[in-house]
Order: structure tokens, then C-alpha cells, then sequence
């Protein structure tokens, strides 16, 4: 008798533990993750792209060129003398709203192009008596923002466009030299030498009607600026504007991003890239 009450009790317990299972699908006597039990989500992962306001801090480290084609829209150039190719580092703040990055920068760039690097160039009007060498040590600070919209393709990727304004201010020296026929060149152009002082006035190419030789010392005329007496042609300050800006815009990780610029500006076209710390 008690044998049989005892089955009858394990039968029961059995078949109650069973339909607990199957109502609620976990074992009676098993504890159950609190989380799991609330039916809270899993926390995703933090997003690279897509927060709606960032800021960021880092560097650019663009090149410039000025092509002669460039040049030659305003003077004529008798040796196909181009600008620089010169290296460009900058610091940047960033400012995004929604789709927008608002880029601040301060940027050197060099306009330097010493020898051999040098320019045979006349006035547009002018014929070859009126030839000079030109050496560039110039120089420009810039301050400049980029207003870059974006167009996301996935979550560590998006194509950036846009314009940038700004100003630049102009420092170091411009050097101008008459200069006179030497001899032809293997390529069978005209070579080219400098008129010394001591030769002013003496031919046509070394004529009297302007300062630009070597000095004796071996110094040779540089151009004033702009607010020097008597002013010469060299602005304290220039325009910097971009149209268009286009780059390539990575975020490997959340904090950290890479942009890959190309664009073209006032003083020529550059390309390069900048990155940052994403806060």
C-alpha cells in the first residue's frame, strides 16, 4: 500500500514538472538569467558613423601644385615653369551636425621654388627683351573652414563634398632678375643669364627702366609688398577658397577617423589626408 502511494506521488510530481516545461520552457529547479527573464535586449555595439553631433581633433597633411598652365593665364612663360609640389601640414578642429562636417584649419604652405626650379616670364604684352627670372621664397598661414556634406555607404564608410573658404597671409620673398641671351640650350631653346648691376642700361635686355638685378654682392631685387613705399605686388593677405572639395572619409574604430582629401584651390590643386581623434 505504501509502495503504491509513494508511485502515485512521483507520478504527479513528474507530470506537473513536465507541463511547467512545457508552459514556460525552463526547467523547474533551474534558475533563469535575470536579464533573459526581463526580455532586455543585448547592448549593440557603439556606432562609428551615424551619432548626430561629434567632434574631432587632428592633423592634415596635404601637397600642393601650381601647374604652368596655371601660371601661364597671366604671364607668359618662356620655360614651362610651374609652381611648386610642396608638402602642406595643417591642424583641424571638426564640428558635425547631422550630415554635415564643419572643418576648421590653420595650414603652412610653402610657395618656395629655388633653383633649378626657377621661372623665365614675361607680361602677356610684352616681347622677350622684357624676361625675367623669377624665384619664389614665399610663403602662406592659412585659417580656413570646409563645409563637407556626406553620403554614408555603411558604417565605417561615407563619400564627403563640399567648399572651403578663408584667408592666407603672405610671408617671405619674391625675386625678380632682368635677364639676357647666353647661348642655346642641347634642346636647342635659348639659355638664359642674369643681368648684373654692372651691366644696366647696356642692352636692350639689361635696359634701365627697372631695379631688378644682381647686386654686387650677390643679392638680387626683391619685390615689396603691397603696403611698402613705393608698394610693390605682394598682398599681406590673400583669399583661399575650394570649389570643390571632395574626400574619401574611413572610421576604422569609434574614436578614430581618416579622411582622404583632393580639391582644388586659388593657388592650385591639392590632395592628401588628414585624421583625428573622434570625442
Amino acid at each position: 500500500m505504501n509502495g503504491r502511494v509513494a508511485a502515485l506521488a512521483f507520478a504527479g510530481a513528474l507530470s506537473m514538472s513536465t507541463n511547467a516545461l512545457a508552459q514556460t520552457g525552463v526547467a523547474v529547479g533551474v534558475v533563469q538569467s535575470p536579464t533573459l527573464a526581463a526580455g532586455a535586449p543585448v547592448a549593440p555595439e557603439p556606432l562609428r558613423f551615424g551619432r548626430n553631433v561629434e567632434h574631432s581633433l587632428g592633423a592634415r597633411f596635404w601637397i600642393w601644385n601650381t601647374p604652368a598652365w596655371m601660371v601661364g593665364l597671366f604671364a607668359h612663360v618662356a620655360n614651362d615653369w610651374s609652381g611648386p609640389v610642396t608638402f602642406s601640414p595643417g591642424l583641424e578642429y571638426v564640428y558635425r551636425k547631422g550630415s554635415l562636417d564643419l572643418v576648421v584649419g590653420l595650414q603652412y604652405t610653402s610657395l618656395a621654388t629655388p633653383e633649378p626650379n626657377v621661372g623665365l616670364i614675361r607680361g602677356r604684352s610684352e616681347n622677350d627683351v622684357a624676361l625675367e627670372r623669377i624665384e619664389s621664397q614665399l610663403w602662406t598661414l592659412t585659417a580656413n573652414v570646409l563645409f563637407l556634406w556626406s553620403s554614408r555607404i555603411n558604417d565605417w564608410f561615407e563619400i564627403q563634398y563640399g567648399t572651403g573658404v578663408g584667408l592666407s597671409a603672405v610671408g617671405g620673398n619674391l625675386y625678380r632678375t632682368q635677364v639676357t641671351p647666353n647661348g642655346t640650350n642641347p634642346d636647342g631653346s635659348t639659355r638664359y643669364s642674369e643681368c648684373a648691376l654692372s651691366d644696366r642700361g647696356r642692352t636692350a635686355y639689361c635696359d634701365a627702366s627697372n631695379d631688378h638685378y644682381v647686386n654686387a654682392d650677390g643679392t638680387r631685387f626683391s619685390e615689396p609688398r603691397l603696403t611698402a613705399s613705393p608698394s610693390g605686388s605682394i598682398p599681406p593677405v590673400v583669399p583661399w577658397l575650394s570649389i570643390p572639395h571632395i574626400a574619401l572619409h574611413f572610421r576604422p574604430h569609434r574614436n578614430f577617423d581618416v579622411r582622404v582629401d583632393g580639391g582644388f584651390a586659388l593657388i592650385g590643386f591639392y590632395s592628401g589626408v588628414a585624421m583625428h581623434y573622434v570625442f
